[in-house]
């Protein structure tokens, strides 16, 4: 097996040991390289191949974002994360627009291993170059608004009041709307009518309005080019609602915390996505696909793989990957059918979403039933010692089942 390269900046030294001495058992899977400033980063660069780039955002002479932000210029195929203890809205900001993933120090040995693992998990696929192809050029795919990189920021800073939020929304007159539409519809009850923006978020949650944001733009973002399609676009987000509700309420059941809940939500709000991409082609290879689905007993993964060259998965993972959704969080929809497969011998959003997946299967007749089938892996729900709590995720589906179908 080839290691991975991963270079390190900071220009603290106890930072530097640390590292060092926490990742020292994985040094058969990874080769450490370590620079104090981002001019010798760049030398560094120019003589290795870097698979991933850890920086600090405060460095000397040169930022980490700006140092990121050269790297993605010269090396678009080295992943970037940052690693930094300074957490105001500013650097969030600045941060998350050019790093894939931004973590907090300190930062423990097994967090910083998982991220690093999940991440050339993910890498592997989107440098698949059928998925490029059949997915679409980088440059030429819809990207994530900028309100989501806002929002992510804005949050993450401990003093940001629902006004600070609102004032962002009120930025996006389609997203406002949408947000007053669902605050007001029936889901919630109410038997009075909310617009202010302020209060509506305060009724959602702040944690629930990126969620908001990437829906209401991954619907706009695929268009059917096929109208008769409409059905199979109905069917996704009916089914991506009850997923993402069951998958949250399981990691709360498992005492999931900080905001492990709402990673399984929005892992199961996009477990689909992939699916979604199939359908905005609308050509003849999702024609393909829906008749063998309804005429063949083949398995969907054999399925995809043999018309489209990779799986609803990888392409989902690859979309992701360039929108920076949070690698944890990608690796939930990547990993969604073979869950056995990650490295992590613990609950995540990947478990809650498998398992969400699997106990809500879509209701839906005229022979297209197995777009959705996805079977669950008690191996690995025995690995993480977790099979012993299917019958209690059970009485979840049951109850995100009823709930939804009285709307």
């Amino acid at each position: 097996m080839n290691k991975k390269n991963i270079l390190f900046v900071d220009d603290n030294e106890n930072v530097v040991s640390g590292i060092q001495r926490q990742l020292r058992p994985y040094r058969d899977q990874w080769q450490l390289f370590f620079a104090n400033s981002g001019a010798q980063a760049l030398i560094m660069l120019a003589q290795h191949p870097i698979d991933l780039i850890v920086c600090d955002m405060l460095l000397p002479e040169m930022r980490g974002d700006d140092l990121l932000k050269k790297v993605s210029e010269l090396y678009p195929a080295t992943v970037r994360m940052i690693l930094s203890g300074y957490a105001d809205e500013e650097n969030l900001k600045s941060g998350l627009e050019v790093a894939h993933q931004y973590l907090s120090k300190p930062c423990n040995a097994e967090t910083l291993r998982e991220a690093i693992s999940q991440i050339f998990k993910i890498q592997t696929c989107v440098r698949n170059p059928r998925i490029i192809e059949g997915v679409g050029d980088p440059n030429k795919l819809p990207s994530l608004p900028k309100i989501y990189q806002e929002l992510n920021a804005a949050i993450k800073k401990e003093n940001t009041t629902t006004q600070d939020l609102a004032d962002i929304f009120a930025r996006d007159m389609v997203l406002s709307a949408k947000l007053l539409q669902l605050v007001n519809s029936p889901y919630f009850g109410l038997n009075r009518t909310v617009s202010n923006l302020s209060e509506a978020i305060n009724l959602i949650g702040i944690k629930k309005l990126n969620n908001l944001v990437i829906s209401a733009h991954v619907k706009s973002a695929f268009p059917l080019k096929d109208q008769e399609l409409e059905r199979f676009m109905q069917l996704i987000w009916q089914d991506a609602g009850r997923v993402a509700e069951l998958a949250r309420l399981i990691a709360l059941t498992e005492d999931q915390q900080d905001d492990r809940p709402d990673q399984a939500y929005l892992g199961g709000l996009l477990h689909n996505i992939g699916l979604l991409i199939f359908l905005s082609h609308g050509d003849n290879q999702l024609k393909a696909l829906l008749e063998q689905v309804k005429n063949t007993d083949i398995p969907l993964v054999e399925l995809e793989m043999q018309i489209f060259g990779f799986t609803r998965f990888e392409a989902a993972a690859y979309l992701l990957s360039l929108w920076k959704i949070p690698p944890r969080i990608i690796e939930a929809i990547l990993l969604q059918n073979s869950p056995n497969e990650t490295d992590y011998d613990g609950i995540n959003a990947l478990t809650a979403v498998h398992a969400a997946a699997c106990l809500l299967r879509p209701e839906f007749s005229q022979g297209y039933e197995r777009l959705f089938d996805m079977t669950l892996d008690t191996d690995y729900l025995q690995r993480i010692n977790k099979l012993d709590r299917l019958s209690a995720w059970q009485v979840l589906a049951d109850r995100v089942r009823n709930q939804f179908s009285d709307r």
